[in-house]
């Protein structure tokens, strides 16, 4: 990579304090950076680091006067960054568009223009891949799926018929979208499987990380909202349905039926019990189990889940039964066991 200052200015604006044709050929953090490289300066806790680092440039939230070398002026520096970290990964992982001769695509899918396709991946009828779409290799698309433009769907994903997957849409390696959800009826002692014969339905903008597993409806929708963002080793179950811009943390579990609303955080290892309602704005913190519906905007914590400042009370209580027991004993006059002893 190459750029002046003044194209990276371009790219994530701001204001440029020094020579703007200072020329960048990498990013690293501020105590990494060689010269050549470009790093950011969040809060005046890196200044010190800055004044001693080899970077030739720096991404700053204010114009540092000690700093000598040249700086880019941002509102935002970490965002500012980022979006210069986007450029730069699209460029490095960009993958050329063509079909590999190992791809087996039906002749009744429908491709659109600069989709790449990697060996090995396997295209099955009437899927409509979008245009620009990224298929890395011994990935497998089942019939009458949708994929919209711009997604990258990385090396050993499954995706299952019906799926409908949205705009610039990431799901990394080996997850396993519109697989069977866990349904059975008992029947004199037997597990009776219930046909999965819904579907799957994924918004705009959402990524999903790797080895995660969102299972179709067993009738009508597994729904995934505009923006959601899901990390390594989750499970989404069927008839689930997840809203806007809410963010699962890894090892997040979401039983069937449940519905999370909008802009909800819901940190790592996390269950959520089967038809439960998660009002949005909501906060579940790491660890939680849910087994009951959460109001919009609640912040809770804990095994089950209760409010975050009672959880925490009850966690201070906890650490103190030992000194508790003790003064008790004392009071009571409880004579010491052999088992204490």
């Amino acid at each position: 990579m190459e750029y002046t200052l003044h194209k990276i200015q371009s790219i994530i604006g701001g204001t440029i304090i020094g020579n703007g044709d200072t020329i960048i050929t990498g990013v690293a953090s501020v105590e990494t950076a060689k010269e050549g490289s470009i790093t950011f300066i969040k809060d005046d806790s890196l200044i010190p680091q800055a004044l001693i680092s080899k970077a030739s440039a720096f991404v700053v939230y204010r114009g540092i006067q000690a700093l000598t070398k040249p700086q880019i002026v941002t509102e935002n520096p970490f965002l500012a960054f980022a979006k210069f970290l986007d450029v730069i990964a699209k460029e490095r992982y960009k993958r050329p568009a063509g079909i590999h001769p190992t791809a087996i695509i039906s002749t009744e899918a429908v491709i659109g223009k600069g989709v790449s396709v990697g060996a090995y991946a396997v295209i099955d009828a009437q899927v409509n891949l979008g245009n620009n779409v990224t298929i890395y290799p011994h990935t497998f698309i089942g019939k009458e799926s949708r994929i919209g433009d711009d997604s990258i769907i990385y090396a050993g994903v499954s995706i299952r018929e019906n799926v409908i997957i949205g705009k610039r849409a990431i799901i990394h390696c080996n997850s396993v979208i519109g697989d069977d959800g866990f349904g059975y009826i008992q029947v004199s002692g037997r597990h009776v499987k219930i046909p999965q014969v819904g579907i799957v339905e994924i918004g705009d903008d959402v990524e999903i990380g790797a080895m995660v597993t969102i299972c179709r409806a067993a009738l009508d929708k597994t729904i995934i909202g505009n923006g959601v963002k899901i990390d390594n080793h989750s499970h989404i179950a069927h008839n689930v349905t997840i809203g806007d811009n809410t963010m699962l943390i890894a090892y997040a579990k979401i039983a069937g039926s449940a519905k999370i609303g909008k802009n909800v955080m819901i940190a790592e290892d996390v269950g959520i019990t089967d038809h439960a309602t998660i009002g949005d704005n909501c906060i579940i913190g790491g660890g939680s189990n849910v087994y009951k519906s959460l109001e919009p905007g609640s912040v809770v914590w804990g095994s089950p889940a209760k409010p975050i400042n009672e959880e925490k009370r009850i966690q201070v209580l906890i650490r103190k039964l030992p000194e508790m027991y003790n003064a008790i004993r004392k009071y009571c006059k409880v004579p010491v066991s052999k088992r204490e002893r």
